[in-house]
């Protein structure tokens, strides 16, 4: 199977998956916007952040290392990778997760006031985060996204059902967000699956060296995915400082509605490292022009998503949530602009690793990292969560800008920059143009936007693609015909 074939398979099955999973949280929102306040909201953001940011720490990276030799021409390779990866993996989670909890024990003592028997779930968390990372890492190399996808379907559904159940039958606090994730993913990695107990006792067969080298690979995001989390979720504890647990709350409602281009950023992302290590490994300087032709569309898809995102976000808030979380409308065009930087983000961070330059990663991350503060100390305290939207979106289009530029100088793909930078130009036109409600009715306004959304992702998408638009209109009229 081409490059191009198996990046648009995969990715079509994940987004599928993912798009599940979105429209089931969306149609709960009017149920648990009702049924939970928005300090449960930011009770469960908290705990999130700190199982994220303490996750980053139990891996080291392992399995950015994993998905990167696991296919190389060159040993170590293979068995004797994932052996070695995953039992590295498995002793730097639970490791991570009694850190985490004495962390979460910590910060409730003395700094916030939450309940510090969460600890429990952050531990919890840790490890199950660890496992479900393997095991789509694992899944991912030998191309089960049909799995995959069916894994992030039944853990989306068992979430939203569950929280429900809780909320209805039991109790209204963040329990009811987060132990239900926490059961899907024990089913995900159980569905996924895992190497048996008897492979990985054996031996993995590295030296000493190969496996400080295999750790090299991913040491760079014991630095990246600790800036990731400033970027990404450190403005949960800047609003809940200055401005409290309900602040909190209404913009964790905006992030999980902005966010909605992540499930085109993860399906993209779960295809394109594997693929493009392939790929590279077979022909470098084919590489350079496959992938490049490649990443300017992914580019430009992840540009369309973050406009269907911004037309129609603040509207889904106006119609689906309860009133208190209405202000959450006013986040959602700037998340989801980071949201688009970050995924344009990772599509360069993969060239990098296949140069095995990921070091300037580290040090653009660093720097974004550091921006990303300041910007939250100069604009959550006047503008609450605008200016944590705002710095979010600026931090991510920074690091992006640089670790593309970066990529470019040590691997130069082949891209056709004019083309690109129109499209680009007429989507970020159009989005200004719809942000907007353009009705105080939500699902007349959305009604109203559609067609013109739709127009502008055909005219972006023949620009970019023509011969796919011709092979997809050649397709419709053979399916007409039969």
């Amino acid at each position: 199977m081409s490059l191009s074939r198996a990046l648009i398979s995969g990715t079509s099955q994940l987004m599928f998956g993912a798009g599940i999973v979105r429209l089931c949280s969306i149609v709960s929102m009017p149920i648990l916007t009702y049924l939970l306040s928005p300090q449960a909201y930011g009770a469960a953001a908290l705990v999130s952040t700190v199982i994220s940011l303490v996750s980053v720490f139990g891996g080291v990276g392992i399995e950015m290392s994993y998905a990167r030799a696991y296919h190389s021409a060159q040993p170590p390779s293979g068995a004797s990778v994932e052996r070695f990866c995953w039992r590295f993996a498995a002793l730097g989670a639970f490791t991570a997760s009694w850190s985490g909890a004495v962390v979460w024990w910590l910060i409730t003592k003395d700094f916030i006031d939450l309940d510090r028997r969460l600890a429990v779930l952050v531990a919890l968390g840790v490890l199950l985060s660890g496992a479900e990372a393997m095991a789509q890492t694992r899944a991912r190399l030998s191309g089960r996204y049909r799995a995959m996808s069916l894994a992030n379907i039944v853990n989306g559904i068992i979430g939203v059902a569950g929280s429900i159940g809780i909320a209805f039958l039991w109790r209204q606090d963040a329990l009811a967000l987060l132990l239900p994730p926490f059961l899907g993913c024990v089913i995900s990695v159980l569905m996924l699956g895992t190497p048996s107990t008897k492979e990985l006792l054996k031996p993995s067969g590295l030296n000493r060296k190969e496996g400080a080298n295999l750790i090299k690979i991913g040491l760079a995001g014991v630095v990246t995915s600790p800036m990731y989390w400033l970027v990404s979720s450190s403005d949960r504890w800047f609003l809940q400082h200055y401005h409290g647990a309900n602040t909190v709350g209404t913009y964790s409602l905006g992030f999980s509605v902005a966010i909605f281009g992540m499930l085109v950023n993860n399906a993209v992302m779960s295809v394109w490292l594997p693929e493009a290590a392939r790929e590279f490994e077979q022909n470098p300087e084919r590489a350079r022009v496959t992938l490049g032709r490649l990443m300017d569309r992914l580019i430009v898809l992840m540009a369309l998503t973050w406009l269907a995102v911004t037309a129609a976000g603040g509207d889904i808030v106006r119609w689906l949530a309860d009133e208190r979380f209405h202000a959450a409308a006013g986040f959602v065009p700037y998340i989801a602009g980071g949201v688009f930087f970050y995924g344009v983000l990772h599509l360069a961070n993969a060239i990098l690793l296949l140069a095995k330059k990921l070091n300037w990663a580290a040090l653009w991350w660093l720097a974004g990292g550091l921006i990303c503060t300041v910007l939250n100390i100069a604009l959550v305290p006047k503008y609450d969560g605008v200016g944590a939207a705002i710095t979010q979106c600026a931090s991510f289009g920074l690091i992006s800008l640089a670790i593309f530029a970066t990529a470019q100088f040590y691997l130069r793909l082949h891209f056709d920059s004019s083309r690109l930078l129109t499209a680009l130009a007429i989507v970020l036109s159009v989005g200004i143009l719809l942000t907007p409600s353009w009705h105080g009715i939500a699902p007349i306004s959305l009604f109203m936007k559609l067609p013109v959304g739709m127009t502008i992702a055909l005219i972006v998408t023949w620009l970019m693609a023509p011969e796919w638009c011709i092979k997809g209109i050649s397709y419709l009229r053979r399916w007409a015909v039969t």
